[in-house]
């Protein structure tokens, strides 16, 4: 049970201390020299910049490693960075790979130094340390995705109400970018300005689609490409189109409901029933063995 415990508070402090490592990450332009990124400006601290050009030798020298199963997976990783975008696009792959083995060495030498030199716990805290920046990526990547889902109906009673106004669906959708805030409203803003640079309309959209990994941003977007080909008005299309994902977020809200007693189950398993029992039990165990019967 202390070892339960340890480990779930361990846990606990590494995702915490992890998670404020890579939001001090979104300071990188302004902290040292990244892969890629556009602007370098004047350092403002010592370790950042440390860290930032020793994962960019590391991710370089990550680079050249060729076998199949590692390669898959930085193109994987890739997608996700490339998803998130904004200050996580600035990385490739090997170097946030690289930034994973620092937390890994990190993780090690924390539990050697104020935890435990036990081979076992070394290696938990170094599997857990190696691993939380990628579930830290996972998890801003489905977050996103929720996000994208959600706010594509408000996306398209909006630029329904505006082409019923007489705008046509790119002047629209600028002026929706302006009104909506979120991942779409970003993922828009970018197709838009390829579009004004002479991108063809159809490949920017597509691009935006690949880019969220949508499924319902998918139907959306192939929706208004099918009506571009066709030269038809769009305006009943989206509000047919925004009535059918809201149902859609409903059923995806009554399945999330339906599955929170199942997953509930999980932590009072391992926390609510291991007290209930120390609270019952516990008075009848210590006085059995003081005293030799109840």
């Amino acid at each position: 049970m202390f070892l339960l415990l340890f480990c779930v508070s361990l846990l606990i402090a590494v995702f915490f201390a992890v998670d404020t490592f890579l939001k001090s990450v979104s300071t990188m332009e302004t902290e040292g020299k990244v892969h890629n990124a556009v602007e370098k400006k004047k350092s403002k601290s010592f370790i950042m910049p440390v860290i930032l050009r020793w994962a960019d030798g590391v991710g370089f020298v990550l680079s050249k490693i060729k076998y199949k199963k590692f390669d898959n997976m930085m193109s994987k990783l890739q997608a996700d960075l490339i998803s998130l975008g904004g200050d996580y696009k600035k990385f490739n792959p090997h170097q946030y790979f690289a930034m994973s083995l620092f937390s890994m060495a990190g993780g090690i030498l924390f539990c050697i130094c104020f935890v435990s030199t036990d081979i076992l716990l070394v290696v938990f805290a170094a599997a857990i340390f190696f691993a939380l920046p990628f579930l830290r990526v996972k998890e801003a990547v489905k977050s996103r995705k929720e996000k994208v889902f959600k706010q594509l109906p408000d996306m398209a009673d909006l630029l329904s109400v505006m082409m019923d106004a007489g705008s046509d669906f790119f002047s629209a959708a600028d002026k929706v970018t302006m009104i909506l805030k979120g991942p779409l409203s970003d993922d828009f803003r970018d197709a838009l300005a390829k579009i004004s640079l002479g991108y063809d309309k159809k490949t920017a959209l597509n691009e935006m689609t690949q880019k969220s990994g949508v499924d319902q941003l998918g139907f959306f977007v192939r929706t208004i490409n099918m009506a571009l080909d066709a030269g038809v008005g769009m305006s009943d299309t989206l509000k047919r189109l925004a009535e059918q994902m809201r149902i859609e977020r409903a059923s995806a809200a009554e399945k999330k409901a339906q599955e929170a007693p199942i997953k509930m189950l999980i932590p009072l398993v391992l926390f609510i029933f291991p007290t209930i029992f120390i609270v019952i039990f516990g008075p009848i165990v210590i006085n059995f063995m003081t005293t030799g019967g109840f």
